[in-house]
This record gives structure tokens, C-alpha cells and sequence, in this order.
């Protein structure tokens, strides 16, 4: 009775597994996956065994160990069970299932494993048409000798399944999940979650199936490639079927959604066989099978009372938290207690304090044993942990540009903040003493918004960049116009090369529009003319001009310079100082008179020497107008 419990309880886990070596005992049960590969026609094949690693022998230098290195898996076609290939898996990695009481676990020296194998295989779509679809198999002998349901167990073999469609049928297999290392406690209520997930989003269907044993024997305990018309089942114990692999007050079941359920009421280690079929579109088109192991024991009904997760010093039902933080769990502490984390019902490996950081959603949930002796444990109630809705952050204003002597101001969230929020403003990387939701600005730069969550810690953030427009409009201060005629008034505007508007003033004189970018004015008196300019951004420059209205200039075409008082000089008329220059030539063309304005006429000298009667040429420049002429000079 010492060795069969002892073995009991190394199984005491949704065991699984596979092996190629003459003793396969260690094997607790396994599961096949398929999935297409990166490149087109290829496919991934996995196997999960699991493990009991007290019986578990590694390979090492002169021992041969019986954890396979490789193995080989086999297709056939449903419809005639013909072969089709053989694709080898190589051995991966293992990882140890964590059991979430460990005071158990250690008294019955459970230590489980679960180890993977992978490879992968070319298939052609051509020779994979048949509609019925195919198989894979791989077969091992035997199984652990203390099962207590099956009939012969060390001498009954085990087959790891799995259904596939026609490679026209792109498709990948379904998964289970991962299993708890757990284990029953007779005449209690248990469950436990071997429901499967699909990445195609096909329909899942459970059901508990009698376990193949396959066609190994003890002397021939490895599968081979040879047409099987069918796999042999396992024999129940008289008055055990698939409908009650574990028998009670409540035998084994399964549900809709993939949650084992039982009521054991003896003690033992039994095996069994979830099936998840696959379909779509109502047609069944693939299916897994995993082979498992319980183990049902006789626990003391010392448990410890119910834990109860706690945030933020509170019991809670529900959790929010920001995204780019974390979220401290707990329960009470006691050197006397054991615990064990879950998210979704799965235990988190490592995690076995009264705490717990949480980073991702998920339903949380803490089991509680004792920590000095083998007894029931307790769960709490599952957490709901999800993210807490986004911190808005938004920073609205009217414009982006701040003309010169004006002042902007930037909105968090339109000025409405809630008193739980915290807001800090930056410019260009400085923090600002400004912390409500309004900042008033004079400067450019790049301004930060940042709205906290004071409880939760996280928050949002937004950016504003300010720019800066100096506005500039240049006239000359004056300009003369001869009476009669026009004058145009071109504004330099900087910076150059933007759309702006231009309103001119006053009316009165102006032929243009009061919009024209260019004024033509025709004043009949001397007016100052006012420009407006504005840019897109609204922003405003102003300048203006004096505009001084010229009488036509009178120019003599003799004088005589014999100092009677009479016609004197060569003086122009009505100038009105709008000479700009002045030359005059003798007959071979050498200047003998010139002046930048006209402010002293010329007297009919050079060098101050009077010079002989004659015609001498002449050059005018004014604002309007360029004048080209000969006097006469008499004596």
C-alpha cells in the first residue's frame, strides 16, 4: 500500500505525456498540435508529454535515460487508414508544473513535468485532397501499472491523437490549455479547466472518450508505420465506462465550455480522455485528444479559511489600473499558510507570496494551504483586474501663432478638469508653475500637457508647438506726385512670400480698392495714406506714407545772365524740391553744371567763369518723370 500511494501521489496532475523508451512509466499523459508553418505546404507538429520526474531519467554519458531525444509520429488518411508519411519531433525543453499546495506535494513527493517536442513537415496539397481529411498518431507502451480504473495498466499501451482536414482546408488544430498541477479530494467537489482554444475561431465540442491503448505490447512498446483499421481501446475496471472514469456521488463530466467536474468517493489514480472536436460551419472538420491522469487521495478536512484579495488596503471585487503601470494584490500573511496565485484559473509560476504585482488583465485569484501539513486548500474569490479608461489629455487653443505684443491661452481638456486629476504644464522641457487647466502664453516653444491620475498613477499627455509671427510693412516716408497725374504705394511686407490682406486709408484720393495689396493714389492735396496688413494668423502690422502733390514744373528755354535782376539764371519753376538731379553739358559734352537737387539755380558759369552765349544741353531728374532739353544762354 507504501509504494502504490507513493506513486499515487507523484500523478497526482493532469498528467500527460509520451516516450520511446522500453520503460514508459514516467509518461503521465500527452497531447499533438498542428499549425502551418511561416513557409506555403509547411507545418508545425508538437507533442507535449508529462512527466514524472521521480521516474524521469536523463540522458547523460553511459546512460541511455528514457527521455527520448527524438520521435516519430505517423499520418494516415481516415477513410482506409493508408499511411502517408512520417514526420520526427526533437525534444525542446521542460518546464515544471507548479502545484499550488505544496505541503502536499511535497509529503507524496509530486513532481511533475511537462515536456515538448517539436518538428516540422512539407505536405503536398495534391496528395492531401481526400475530403475525409487524415491522422496523426504516435503510440508508446506502457502505462503506469498503479491506474486503478483500466484493466492491466502496465501492460496496456497509450496513443496520443489528432485529426486534420484536407490541406485545402487552411487550419489549425485547437489547443488545450496548460494544466494546474492539482489533485482531488475525496468526497469533495472538484474542477479543473481542460478547455482548449482555436486560433481560426472555429466551434469547440467536449466529450469524455474511452482512451486508446493502441497496438504496442511490453515487447514491442514503440508505434510503427503500419495500417491500423482501428486503435484498440483500454479495458475499464469492471463498473467504470467513459461516463464515469472517476466515479462518485458526482462521476467525471465535462461541460460545454471545457470545465472538468467530479465528486470522487474512492481514492486512486485514474486515467481518462478529453476530446475537443473542431467545426465550422457545422462540419466536423479535425479533432484533439489528451490523454490525462488525477489522482484522488483522502485529504485532512482541516482547511484553511477562505483568502480574500485585497487593493489599496480594501477587499475588492474588481480592479482598474493604467496600462503602463502595475497594481499591487495581497491577501493576509502567516508563516502557517501557503499560497498560490492564478490568473484565469492557471497557476502562475513563481508566484507563492501574499502579493502579487499585477501587469496584465485577466481574472486574479490566490489558493491557500498550510504550509506545515498535507490538508484541503482554499480559493478566493476570482479578482477582475482590467485597465482603467485612458486619461484624457487635449490641449485646445484658437490658434497656433502668436503675433507679436499678443498673448494665446492653452485648455486641458476644455478647461474642464475633475478634482482627481492632476495637470502639469512644460515649455520646451522646463516644468511651469501653472497647474490649472488654462496657461496663458507670450512666447513660442513646444508646450507639454500632462494629466495624472492622483490614485491610479497614470495618466495622458499632449503637445502643443507655439510658433511666433513678427509682422512687418515698409512705405517710403514720403513720395510726390505730380498734380493730375498717378503714383503707386507698393508695401514690402516680411516675411515675405505669405498670404496676407492689406486695408488702406483714407478714401480720398485712392483709385484702387481699399483692399489692394498696391494703392494707386491721385491726391488733389498732400495726404498721409495709412496700410493696414494682416496675415492668416491675424496678426497686424501697420505703416504709412506722406504724399505730397507737385505742380508741373516750368522750364525756361533761354535766360540772360547780365545781371540786370531780369532772368538771371536757369531757374525752374514749381520744383517744389522734386529735383533729385541736375546736369548740364557744353557742346562736347563735358558736365559744366551739375547739383543732386536744385536748391541754388545755375548762373551761367564754369569755374566760375562766364561762359560764351549758346545752347547748352541739359539733364532732369524729378520723382515722375526724367526731362532732357537744351537752354539758351544770351548776353
Amino acid at each position: 500500500m507504501g509504494a502504490f500511494l507513493f506513486k499515487i501521489q507523484l500523478y497526482l496532475t493532469l498528467l500527460f505525456g509520451f516516450t520511446l523508451f522500453a520503460k514508459a512509466d514516467h509518461i503521465m499523459g500527452g497531447e499533438l498540435q498542428m499549425r502551418p508553418g511561416s513557409i506555403a505546404g509547411s507545418y508545425e507538429v508538437t507533442l507535449i508529454q508529462y512527466w514524472d520526474g521521480n521516474e524521469l531519467i536523463l540522458p547523460s554519458p553511459g546512460v541511455n535515460g528514457n527521455r527520448d531525444i527524438n520521435v516519430d509520429l505517423f499520418i494516415y488518411r481516415k477513410r482506409d487508414d493508408v499511411y502517408m508519411d512520417r514526420v520526427q519531433l526533437t525534444y525542446i525543453s521542460s518546464a515544471t508544473i507548479q502545484y499550488q499546495n505544496r505541503a502536499c506535494a511535497s509529503s507524496r513527493f509530486l513532481n511533475t513535468l511537462a515536456g515538448t517536442y517539436k518538428g516540422s513537415i512539407a505536405l503536398n496539397s495534391g496528395k492531401y485532397d481526400d475530403p475525409d481529411g487524415y491522422y496523426i498518431a504516435w503510440e508508446r507502451c506502457c502505462r503506469n501499472n498503479d491506474i486503478n480504473n483500466i484493466a492491466d495498466p502496465g501492460r496496456t499501451g497509450m496513443v496520443f491523437y489528432l485529426e486534420f482536414p484536407p490541406l485545402s482546408v487552411r487550419n489549425s488544430s485547437p489547443e488545450f490549455t496548460a494544466p494546474n498541477g492539482q489533485y482531488i479530494c475525496s468526497n469533495r467537489p472538484f474542477s479543473m479547466n481542460m478547455a482548449a482554444s482555436d486560433g481560426d475561431g472555429d466551434e469547440l465540442r467536449y466529450s469524455l472518450v474511452t482512451p486508446f491503448s493502441g497496438t504496442t505490447t511490453v515487447n514491442q512498446p514503440v508505434g510503427n508505420s503500419r495500417s491500423k483499421d482501428e486503435y484498440p481501446l483500454i479495458r475499464w475496471q469492471q463498473g467504470i465506462s467513459a461516463s464515469n472514469a472517476i466515479p462518485g456521488a458526482s462521476p467525471l463530466q465535462i461541460s460545454d465550455n471545457g470545465l472538468l467536474t467530479v465528486n470522487a468517493n474512492v481514492i486512486g489514480l485514474y486515467v481518462f480522455t478529453v476530446q475537443c472536436e473542431e467545426y465550422r460551419n457545422g462540419n466536423r472538420i479535425g479533432l484533439i485528444r489528451r490523454d490525462f491522469q488525477l489522482l484522488v487521495i483522502d485529504c485532512n478536512n482541516d482547511t484553511p479559511e477562505r483568502p480574500v484579495i485585497i487593493f489599496d488596503e480594501e477587499p475588492v471585487s474588481e480592479v482598474l489600473f493604467c496600462p503602463e503601470t502595475s497594481v499591487m494584490l495581497q491577501t493576509d500573511d502567516s508563516p502557517d499558510w501557503s499560497y498560490q496565485w492564478q490568473l484565469n484559473g492557471q497557476n502562475i509560476p513563481g508566484e507563492i507570496n501574499n502579493f502579487i504585482s499585477v501587469k496584465d488583465t485577466g481574472q486574479y485569484s490566490v489558493v491557500k494551504s498550510y504550509t506545515k501539513k498535507c490538508s484541503g486548500d482554499t480559493s478566493s474569490v476570482a479578482v477582475s483586474v482590467g485597465y482603467a479608461a485612458p486619461v484624457q489629455a487635449v490641449i485646445s487653443l484658437d490658434k497656433d501663432v502668436i503675433c507679436e505684443g499678443e498673448s494665446i491661452t492653452l485648455l486641458a481638456n476644455g478647461g474642464m478638469i475633475d478634482t482627481n486629476l492632476l495637470v502639469k504644464w512644460s515649455k520646451d522641457g522646463v516644468a511651469l508653475a501653472e497647474q490649472s487647466a488654462d496657461l496663458q502664453i507670450e512666447e513660442p516653444g513646444t508646450y507639454i500637457l500632462q494629466v495624472t491620475n492622483d490614485k491610479l498613477g497614470c495618466g495622458g499627455k499632449d503637445t502643443a508647438v507655439v510658433a511666433k509671427e513678427v509682422l512687418e510693412v515698409l512705405l517710403p516716408d514720403r513720395k510726390g506726385v505730380l498734380k493730375g497725374t498717378k503714383a503707386s504705394l507698393s508695401p514690402v511686407v516680411s516675411p515675405s512670400g505669405i498670404p496676407y490682406s492689406s486695408k488702406w486709408s483714407p478714401a480720398a484720393g485712392l483709385e484702387t480698392d481699399l483692399n489692394s495689396a498696391i494703392a494707386v493714389v491721385a491726391p488733389s492735396q498732400d495726404t498721409e495714406y495709412v496700410v493696414q496688413v494682416a496675415s492668416e494668423n491675424g496678426c497686424l502690422a501697420e505703416t504709412r506714407t506722406f504724399v505730397y502733390v507737385i505742380d508741373r514744373i516750368h522750364i525756361p528755354d533761354s535766360f540772360t545772365p547780365n545781371h540786370d535782376g531780369h532772368n538771371d539764371t536757369f531757374e525752374i519753376f514749381n520744383a517744389n524740391d522734386s529735383i533729385r538731379e541736375i546736369r548740364i553739358y557744353n557742346r562736347w559734352g563735358e558736365i559744366i553744371f551739375h547739383s543732386p537737387n536744385y536748391n541754388k539755380p545755375w548762373d551761367g558759369t564754369y569755374k566760375s567763369a562766364p561762359l560764351p552765349a549758346g545752347n547748352y544741353p541739359y539733364f532732369i531728374e524729378t520723382e515722375w518723370k526724367n526731362y532732357q532739353g537744351t537752354v539758351m544762354l544770351l548776353k
